[in-house]
């Protein structure tokens, strides 16, 4: 097993990919990919995402490597990882954002009532009741078919991906 790249060989790796050797650069991928890749899954919680990342921040180190920070490369390389893991989970967040508020537009007002006494005011559903004038189960029905909205949501946009992974290799 050979021991890991220094500072010092990876400073030489990018300084060779920004001129263009594809080897180096590909080396420089080896040696660093497996701990962007464990800091983008960390941030997304998710390999399909992780993995887009890990192609645009090496697609970024291939064209910027004349403008790298040449002394800690491997620290340069997690940088971009984590900003662009960042930034899409933040994409991400966003849509869910937007479904969900879609979402809460589809509900009824009595729903938004009984959800905003809920879990805005602190109030029991038996509280709900008496301040609505609502039935109990009426005010249990309500709840119940607005979570159920707001689940399906979600659903819709946080759900994994799995990736099938081909036989005989070992993860």
């Amino acid at each position: 097993m050979t021991p890991p790249l220094t500072d010092a060989d990876l400073s030489g790796l990018l300084a060779r990919t920004a001129l263009g050797d594809a080897e180096a650069f590909a080396q420089l991928y080896d040696a660093t990919c497996s701990a962007a890749y464990t800091l983008a899954t960390h941030i997304l919680s998710n390999e399909q995402p992780a993995q887009r990342v890990l192609q645009q921040v090496y697609v970024h180190v291939w064209e910027h490597a004349a403008e790298a920070e040449a002394r800690h490369p491997r620290a340069w390389v997690l940088l971009l990882t984590h900003r662009h893991a960042i930034a899409l989970r933040r994409r991400t967040d966003a849509r869910a954002e937007a479904v969900s508020r879609q979402r809460l537009g589809d509900m009824s007002i009595e729903q938004h009532r009984v959800i905003a006494l809920a879990y805005f005011g602190g109030y029991t559903q038996t509280e709900i009741a008496a301040l609505t004038g609502e039935t109990l189960s009426a005010v249990r029905s309500l709840t119940r078919g607005a979570l159920d909205q707001l689940h399906a949501a979600a659903r819709v946009v946080t759900s994994p991906i799995t990736i099938p992974r081909p036989t005989g290799v070992v993860a």
